[in-house]
């Protein structure tokens, strides 16, 4: 229990440490490590809990039920982590980021008649990337538009990563087939 204890205090300022100097909320890397470290810390909390179950009562089968509730439990948190890993891998779009809501906010440019091939993923935590096309008007300044773009989906949704090709009604390309 002793050995419980010390470890109990060092993933508890483990914990403590991961949270103050780093992002444990957006951050998939730095909040599996959080995550790990609270999980040690409930391993820790459990044994110091058998032990003194087991001290007082002599009822052994105690370790073993909080062992699987504690591994239970570190299993529900880290399925949350690989969900949100696969998304990620898997170029999905964020979840804090409505592709309607984008694809409106294109629309309304002054001078763009359409807005066709979005695409927003998620390159690694904290940096997302879309890339589109949008039709504009044959007498529309291009760079302009562009730029007005580029600022508001940066400005709006937070996205710094953007590639954007702006297209007049003499340039033709293939729809995309899937």
């Amino acid at each position: 229990m002793l050995i419980a204890f010390i470890g109990l205090l060092a993933n508890l300022l483990s914990a403590w440490s991961l949270m103050k100097q780093g992002d444990v909320k957006d951050n998939v890397n730095l909040r599996s490590a959080y995550l790990h470290v609270l999980g040690d810390a409930l391993g820790s909390v459990g044994a110091i809990v058998a032990g003194i179950i087991m001290y007082f009562f002599e009822w052994y089968v105690a370790d073993s039920i909080i062992s699987v509730v504690v591994a239970l439990l570190i299993l529900k948190s880290a399925w949350g982590i690989i969900k949100h890993t696969i998304h990620i891998l898997m170029e999905g779009t964020p979840i804090t980021i409505d592709q309607q809501e984008v694809f409106k906010s294109l629309a309304e440019i002054q001078g763009v008649l359409n807005v066709h091939d979005l695409h927003i993923w998620t390159i690694t935590s904290g940096l997302d990337s879309l890339s589109c096309h949008i039709l504009i008007e044959d007498d529309q300044d291009s760079q302009a538009v562009l730029q007005e773009a580029i600022l508001k989906i940066e400005n709006t949704f937070k996205i710094k990563h953007t590639t954007i090709q702006v297209e007049k009604s003499d340039l033709q390309h293939a729809e995309i087939e899937v």
